[in-house]
């Protein structure tokens, strides 16, 4: 591991040479966040344990980061980042590779997750290009990531980057437009890693050394704009094209992509009815096709959310209430009707469900976890702040089943109800100093009849500090 690193900061340190005879400036900056995880009952909810991946987890992970972000001038930027995440695993899951032998110690590899080439406003063109791995993160979010979040859901949050090439136009002051071209591969074929990891000889977690990032390889373009409408209304109107090629590096038949595509056509909205009170909605058609089958393709998403903020009473709460619903594929028809989350397999309005997906959407999105599909979710959450540096969210979210499913495992689906069950959820935030904070999360969630009689309740807990330079 020592190795590793020193080679990770020897590369770093490379690139920062060659680029100061050249660079203007420099701005150096790290990362450290180590997490401690325990998923009790999570991947079959408790109704089958045999297999190592099935089993309770109880894991430490630390992700390092380092980057060095240059300016040439004030039209040209590069920025550079090297990423690692060891993780160290106490069972009763352990990492399992091609010999069989179970390991604690997942040693992980250094990888280049950021490296890319900003260039402002070309030969005074009211244009901004930005091109090479990157993140649509932060201010580069689109929307609230419903769609377009995380181009690398295989490895959890580790990484998020895509490989793009975006273009922003500024045709008005109060509308921008991005054209966005990305291929996504399986594992990273376009950059080197340091110290390559393992081969599990089933293509689930590794693949020829290198961590699976996605379940298959994939190409997408969109068109996404942002419009100022008045200084109440924002409108974001897109097109997303997404191709998904078929899995070919995976031994396990239930856990392949088949080759599709869809177009998708959405817009999200965001009013603020006075400066304490907001609606923010999102909807989306998708439409597309199973190429091998031929089977066609419709689904809609969408989300609805009502946040009120009380800035006069003790402790400043925030509440919102809303309603998530994603279409699942109807049993009695010939098309397929189940929702894609496209680049979207992340924690978005829990953590713990998204590992309850997997048995169930394996067939389509292979064994990644977060294929958001087949869900009508009512919800509340509240958000307080006891003092200065603490916060404290809150949520309870009652998630139904959009349509019942048919022939999956037994032991854990009931194949016969819609009531996927109730989820609780708490996240307390803590800023010790100026560069180091906390967080510590606890989700329980009680399966409905959408799941087996045998279900168990499931649990998700986390604690984690980072500092940032």
């Amino acid at each position: 591991m020592r190795r590793s690193i020193l080679a990770g900061l020897s590369c770093l340190a490379g690139a920062f040479l060659i680029s100061d005879a050249l660079a203007i400036e420099h701005k150096i900056g790290a990362h450290l966040r180590f997490r401690y995880e325990l998923w009790d009952n999570l991947i079959t909810l408790g109704t089958n344990q045999t297999a190592n991946s099935y089993k309770d987890r109880s894991f430490f992970r630390l992700r390092a980061m380092l980057w060095d972000d240059i300016k040439f001038n004030n039209q040209t930027f590069l920025r550079i980042r090297l990423n690692t995440e060891p993780k160290y695993h106490m069972g009763p899951h352990y990492l399992v590779l091609k010999d069989g032998k179970k390991r604690k110690f997942d040693q992980d590899e250094i990888v280049i997750d950021n490296l890319y080439l900003d260039i402002k406003r070309p030969a005074c063109l009211p244009l901004d290009l930005r091109i090479g791995r990157q993140d649509f993160l932060g201010p580069d979010t689109y929307g609230e990531g419903f769609l377009i979040l995380d181009g690398t859901p295989g490895d959890g949050s580790r990484t998020f980057y895509f490989n793009a090439l975006r273009v922003r136009w500024y045709p008005h002051s109060n509308h921008t437009i991005d054209f966005v071209a990305v291929r996504q591969t399986d594992r990273d074929i376009y950059l080197p890693s340091i110290y390559p990891s393992y081969d599990d000889g089933r293509g689930l977690l590794y693949i020829n050394e290198k961590k699976r990032l996605t379940g298959s390889n994939e190409i997408a373009f969109w068109i996404y704009g942002r419009s100022r409408l008045s200084p109440n209304l924002s409108l974001e109107p897109y097109y997303i094209y997404k191709k998904e090629e078929k899995t070919t590096t995976t031994t396990v038949s239930s856990a392949t992509v088949p080759k599709n595509y869809l177009h998708n056509i959405g817009a999200r909205l965001v009013y603020s009815i006075n400066k304490d009170f907001k609606v923010r909605a999102e909807l989306v058609h998708q439409f597309g096709e199973y190429s091998e089958t031929g089977i066609d393709r419709r689904a809609w998403g969408g989300y609805i959310f009502f946040e009120k903020t009380f800035p006069n009473v003790a402790m400043k709460p925030l509440l919102e209430i809303g309603y998530v619903h994603l279409t699942g594929d109807d049993p009695g028809t010939t098309k397929d009707e189940s929702f894609n989350p496209i680049f979207s397999r992340n924690p978005n309005w829990n953590e713990l469900i998204i590992y309850t997906y997997l048995l169930e959407t394996m067939q389509k999105g292979g064994a990644i976890p977060g294929y958001w599909t087949n869900l009508r979710m009512p919800l509340v959450r509240l958000r307080l702040n006891p003092t200065n540096k603490m916060s404290l969210t809150l949520s309870y979210q009652k998630l139904l089943a959009d349509e019942k499913t048919m022939g999956l495992p037994s032991f854990m689906f009931s194949n016969s109800g819609k009531n996927r069950g109730d989820l609780f959820l708490s996240i307390v935030n803590y800023r010790f100093t100026k560069r180091i904070d906390g967080m510590l999360q606890y989700e329980l969630f009680d399966p409905g009849s959408f799941y087996s009689k045998d279900a168990k309740t499931a649990h998700f807990f986390r604690a984690q500090i980072q500092w940032r330079y």
